[in-house]
C-alpha cells in the first residue's frame, strides 16, 4: 500500500486537464458504462503521475534528456545548481534524466523541518540564498539514523541534533547532525515534483569523509 503522504499528493496536488476534457465531453446517463468512466479516470491519473515522475520517466522524456541536458555522471553526484537548473530550464527533460534514479545532491541547507509522520522524521531543504531556483526537499526516514537514536530539531529550525540512547532509553550523548547554511551531500531517490519543489525520498546524509573525497575529485 502506498504511503498516505504519496496518496494525498496524488489526490490533491494534481488536477489533470486530460480528465477534465474527458468529463466535459462525456454525457453521463444511466446507459453510460461505469467501467468506461473508471478507465478514463485511471488513464488520466496515470498520465499525470508519469508527468510528475511518480511512475518513472517515459521514453520521450528520456530522449529529451539526452538531447537537451548533460548526462548524469557515472557516480550520479550532482550539485544543487545542476539539478535545480535542469528542472527550471526543461522539466520534461529533467524528469527523463532523474526519474527512477537514486542520486546524490550537493548543496546548502536552507531549512530543516520535522517529518510529517512517525517514519518520516526529517525534511531537509537545499536551496541557494537567492531562492531563484526550485528547492530540493529531501525526506529522511527513521532508518536513516543510527539505532537507539533520535533527531531533535530546534524551535527555530536552525539545528538538528542527534540524540544517542542506550537500550533502556537513557541519553548517552548529543552531537550536531545538520545546521542551516551547512554544505552537505544527500543521497536519495527522485520521487516527484510537488508544488514546484524537487522531492527526494528515502534519503541518507553522505558521510563527511565521502563528501571530502568528492570535493577533491572536483
Amino acid at each position: 500500500m502506498p504511503e498516505a503522504g504519496v496518496l494525498l499528493v496524488a489526490r490533491n496536488s494534481y488536477r489533470s486537464p486530460f480528465l477534465a476534457d474527458k468529463w466535459r465531453g462525456m454525457s453521463v446517463s444511466p446507459r453510460t458504462n461505469p467501467l468506461v468512466l473508471l478507465a478514463c479516470g485511471s488513464l488520466a491519473l496515470s498520465q499525470g503521475l508519469v508527468a510528475q515522475g511518480v511512475f518513472g520517466p517515459t521514453s520521450p522524456q528520456r530522449q529529451e534528456a539526452r538531447q537537451n541536458l548533460k548526462p548524469l555522471p557515472e557516480n550520479r553526484v550532482v550539485s544543487y545548481k545542476t539539478i535545480a537548473g535542469d528542472f527550471s530550464s526543461d522539466q520534461q527533460a529533467a524528469l527523463g534524466k532523474y526519474g527512477g534514479r537514486r542520486i546524490t545532491v550537493i548543496g546548502r541547507v536552507a531549512a530543516l523541518s520535522q517529518g510529517s509522520s512517525e517514519n518520516k522524521i526529517l525534511v531537509v531543504t537545499l536551496q541557494d540564498p537567492s531562492a531563484s531556483l526550485p528547492a530540493v526537499k529531501a525526506q529522511f526516514l527513521l532508518g536513516s539514523i543510527p539505532e537507539n537514536s533520535e533527531l531533535e530539531i530546534s524551535s527555530d529550525g536552525s539545528q538538528a541534533t542527534l540524540l544517542k540512547r542506550d537500550r533502556s532509553g537513557m541519553i548517552l550523548g548529543r552531537e550536531p547532525y545538520l545546521s542551516l547554511d551547512q554544505r552537505v551531500g544527500i543521497k536519495g531517490s527522485f520521487k516527484e515534483i510537488k508544488v514546484g519543489d524537487i522531492v527526494l525520498g528515502d534519503c541518507q546524509l553522505l558521510p563527511k569523509t565521502k563528501l571530502r573525497e568528492i570535493f577533491k575529485k572536483d
